[in-house]
């Protein structure tokens, strides 16, 4: 046991899952306390770091301050992910390198699909495959993907069909800001014409200018954009207690802005795909249909943002939506 050191702890737990390592992490005190443990490869790796571009010193004392598998999330990370992955998934201060390897699979490596259903119209159409939904009734339902996206570029693609494509006047998709699994509660959902801040993951009043956006959607039916720009929805008594200009700017925040863009068309198709690439560097939103490049339905996004699509129909005809890379 003297040659089984934390060098090759950190080799083998390389092999194991995040939620695997948490495991390991919380059963042993050795694995997972922060006990200031270095091991060489760690050395070598914030030597790496400092090099590049914060400063040997600052890097080293991260590293002596993080768990053994810490060290394995994190030794993972630098090998799987590439330069651009790396720039889309930036880590928050001193987040958890277990939690980012997590996010970095989901994100990246695994099947995108539809975590959180809100709403009592919509469900998935097989039990074991969350990649599928359908709606089930008039009531305006949304299907989420919680993977969070924090920087780069990204990229998905919404496959709907659709019996009676009178119908599909419901089928809205685009982005909106994560939120937390209470929203689940929600009996209907139409994420671009409600308020939703109570459910949002984070504050975002930093971003609250002219360019703030919490949801973002594409209509099929209509080919608008629809875009609400704060999920805060201000009472008339809240209101009033404001400056004028304030008041002026909230009730234009309050409202749903369905708005012309430069690809507006309408898809009356029964099957179609409508794919999304989303670049948070350039703060743009771009839409295509079956792979053709309609435009770009927003600019000047700022913030974190996730995918999600809502659907509605009055008819008896079954419509699905299936989530893809």
């Amino acid at each position: 046991m003297e040659t089984f050191t934390d060098d090759t702890v950190v080799a083998l737990a390389s092999f194991l899952a995040p939620h695997d390592m948490l495991s390991l992490a919380l059963t042993c005190r050795r694995f997972g306390d922060k006990n200031g443990t270095t091991t060489s490869r760690s050395r070598r790796m914030a030597a790496r770091e400092a090099n590049k571009s914060r400063g040997g010193r600052e890097v080293r004392q991260k590293t002596e301050s993080i768990s053994l598998m810490e060290v394995s999330a994190r030794t993972v990370l630098h090998a799987k992910w590439t330069d651009e992955e790396r720039n889309a998934l930036p880590r928050r201060g001193d987040e958890s390198w277990i939690g980012l390897y997590q996010e970095f699979l989901q994100l990246f490596r695994l099947p995108l699909h539809f975590d959180k259903l809100v709403g009592r119209c919509v469900g998935y159409v097989e039990d074991t495959d969350k990649t599928k939904v359908s709606s089930m009734g008039f009531i305006q339902s949304s299907a989420i993907c919680s993977n969070i996206m924090r920087s780069g570029k990204h990229t998905v693609s919404f496959r709907v069909t659709d019996d009676d494509p009178a119908s599909n006047y419901g089928i809205t998709c685009g982005i909106m800001r994560p939120t937390t699994n209470d929203i689940r509660s929600v009996n209907s959902c139409y994420p671009v014409g409600q308020d939703l801040s109570r459910f949002s993951l984070k504050d975002y009043e930093m971003f609250y200018n002219d360019n703030n956006v919490d949801c973002c959607l594409f209509s099929t039916n209509t080919g608008f954009g629809v875009m609400c720009q704060r999920w805060k929805r201000w009472t008339n008594a809240e209101l009033i207690a404001m400056d004028e200009e304030e008041e002026t700017s909230n009730r234009s925040r309050n409202l749903c802005h369905p708005f012309v863009w430069e690809g507006q068309e309408r898809i009356q198709e029964n099957h179609f795909r409508i794919g999304f690439v989303l670049d948070l560097d350039e703060g743009t939103l771009d839409v295509y249909k079956n792979g053709r490049r309609l435009g770009t339905l927003r600019s000047g996004l700022v913030g974190e943002y996730c995918w999600a699509v809502s659907l509605s129909h009055d008819t008896e005809d079954e419509i699905s939506v299936t989530i893809e890379r």
